[in-house]
């Protein structure tokens, strides 16, 4: 990550940026992090994310894990609600495609480990289906 010190006015912030990929950066900014997605037509589309520090404590059950790098773009299904194999569950961003997670079996959804806008590496838990 490289630092920076902006100064607005009479407020000093330290900020760090750290690219991800072409369109993806990580900015924190006062102990706050945010994932920063600069589009072709130069829109910025800042989104909170909680710092990756928090582990989320994984209930039992076949666990659905991230098979590439990417952004949680969309998520599809609901904790409690029952998929079949080969239903979309969410959409993973990653190198500018859209990737959909599919539900690896039948079951129920017992845990969604992510939230929309957050940073994924690959094995990271995704969701829980029992």
């Amino acid at each position: 990550m490289r630092r920076f010190k902006v100064r607005i006015g009479e407020d000093e912030f330290e900020v760090w940026i750290k690219r991800i990929n072409r369109t993806f950066y990580k900015v924190r900014l006062n102990n706050e992090s945010f994932n920063i997605a600069i589009r072709e037509h130069g829109v910025i589309l800042p989104k909170r994310i909680e710092r990756r520090e928090k582990k989320v404590e994984v209930i039992e059950g076949f666990q659905v894990k991230a098979m590439l790098p990417g952004v949680v773009a969309k998520i599809i299904v609901r904790e409690g609600e029952r998929v079949r194999k080969g239903d979309t569950m969410m959409i993973l961003e990653a190198m500018k495609m859209e990737n959909e997670i599919k539900s690896p079996k039948d079951g129920i959804v017992k845990q969604i480990t992510v939230r929309e806008g957050e940073r994924v590496d690959v094995g990271d838990v995704l969701a829980v289906i029992s």
